[in-house]
């Protein structure tokens, strides 16, 4: 048991080390890419989208890709073993010899006993070390993270089973403007009852969820509007790519830059669905902004992980 707790504690030793580094160099990386995309301000939101999307991709390969900085600090350095100073030969001093004492066989020998046993103490005993509690906290995290996700892919499952299938004008309608932003897999349109339910979801058959009060309540031109916004996504693949931010999400579930890189990912992502389904539908700036109101108007609702909105 000793032998398997000095292992893991050296284990946990390495991997905080490897995740200070991680800190300090992807926190330099997003300061670096937060400038970029600041003076990037006028291109497009597709070319800033991606930047935020290497970042993530680099953040996921930091653990097998991080610069070895070495400490500036002489004291936290291995110095290497004091070398033996050999002293000088001296010279030889005279000897005297000493007769020799004869030897007597009926001599008495002293009697020897029974070594001591060593008294086993409770410092010897292997203790874990803060960084073995740091990683088992952390793998708890992880590990309720990841439930969390099984758990609302459960529910948007239930979801899904009380959907009903929309009606042959309004899936006509879908599949037209699929055809028009050049889907190569059309999606299925269903309705749902619940009002803040507007995404879409599927990696292996695509399905559109729209609330079912939505078609009633915004015009023609604008129920377009929001309907190529969310074949948008189809047609960015954000239903794959989203998932990177996630799994860098729950593995750095402790460092404040992921958020960040979340914020600016989401925000670029949905501005470049928006650059999308206004030049697909070719209407300005101002009516978009319109349809977006009445879309807000009806929730605000997040939507469960894998999805996009």
């Amino acid at each position: 048991m000793p032998h398997v707790i000095n292992s893991i504690n050296r284990f946990s030793t390495a991997w905080a080390g490897l995740m200070g580094a991680i800190l300090w160099q992807s926190a330099l990386l997003v300061a670096l890419v937060t400038l970029v995309a600041v003076l990037l301000g006028r291109a497009s939101p597709r070319v800033r989208y991606w930047l935020w999307q290497i970042v993530t991709i680099k953040l996921l390969l930091m653990p097998f890709w991080v610069l070895a900085v070495p400490l500036p600090f002489p004291t936290l350095r291995s110095s290497p073993p004091d070398r033996p100073t050999l002293s000088p030969p001296q010279a030889s001093s005279p000897t005297i010899k000493l007769p020799a004492l004869p030897l007597s066989m009926n001599a008495p020998q002293p009697e020897i006993g029974p070594l001591p046993t060593p008294a086993t103490t409770h410092g010897s005993l292997a203790m874990p070390s803060w960084s073995t509690w740091f990683l088992l906290a952390w793998a708890c995290v992880v590990i309720w993270k990841v439930v969390a996700i099984a758990r609302q892919r459960y529910w948007l499952g239930r979801l899904l089973r009380l959907t009903t299938p929309a009606g042959s004008e309004l899936a006509d309608r879908v599949r037209e403007l699929a055809r028009r932003l050049g889907l190569r897999r059309e999606p299925s349109v269903v309705l749902v009852e619940n009002p803040g339910s507007l995404f879409v979801c599927g990696f292996r058959g695509p399905t559109l969820v729209l609330p079912r009060t939505l078609p009633e309540t915004l015009r023609e031109p604008e129920l377009e509007q929001v309907i190529l916004h969310e074949l948008a996504h189809l047609r960015r693949g954000d239903l794959y790519w989203g998932w990177t931010i996630e799994l860098a999400r729950i593995v750095y579930f402790f460092h404040p830059v992921v958020y960040w890189v979340a914020y600016c990912l989401h925000l670029e992502r949905e501005l470049a669905c928006d650059q999308v389904a206004m030049a697909a539908s070719q209407h300005g700036a101002a009516d978009y902004v319109d349809t977006l109101v009445k879309v807000a108007s009806h929730a605000s609702a997040d939507p469960p992980k894998g999805v996009a909105s």
